[in-house]
C-alpha cells in the first residue's frame, strides 16, 4: 500500500505553529515579564504587595509564553521534517525492485561477492 500525505495540510499546520511561535511572547508595550505597575507612593504597603504579585504573575506567564513558542517552534520543525521525511518515501512507491537495487551498495544486490 503506497504511502500518501496530505503535504498541504501539513505545511499549513507547520505554518500556523511557526506563526504562533514568531508572535506568542510579541507584545506591543514589551515584554509580560518587565510589566510595572505604579500603585501609588512608596510607603503605600498594599500598593507596593500589588506590584510585587503583578510583577510575579508577568513573571510566570512570559515563563509560560516562552514555552508555548517553543513548543510550537519544535512542532513546526518536526512537521516540515516528517514532510521531508514522507516524500523521500512516496518516491519510492513507483520504484521499481531493480531500480531500488541499483541505488543500493554493491554488498546488497544478489549474486554479488562480499
Amino acid at each position: 500500500m503506497p504511502i500518501n500525505v496530505d503535504d498541504a495540510f501539513l505545511r499549513r499546520a507547520s505554518d500556523v505553529n511557526s506563526r504562533t511561535a514568531e508572535e506568542v511572547i510579541v507584545a506591543p508595550g514589551g515584554n509580560i515579564d518587565s510589566i510595572t505597575l505604579r500603585p501609588g507612593h512608596i510607603n503605600f504597603a498594599l500598593g507596593t504587595r500589588v506590584q510585587t504579585a503583578v510583577s510575579g504573575v508577568g513573571t510566570a506567564m512570559h515563563a509560560r509564553l516562552t514555552e508555548i513558542r517553543d513548543t510550537a517552534n519544535n512542532r513546526s520543525s518536526q512537521l516540515d521534517m516528517y514532510i521531508a521525511i514522507s516524500d523521500d518515501t512516496e518516491g519510492i512507491n513507483n520504484v521499481s525492485a531493480a531500480e531500488f537495487l541499483s541505488a543500493t551498495p554493491a554488498w546488497n544486490v544478489p549474486g554479488s561477492a562480499a
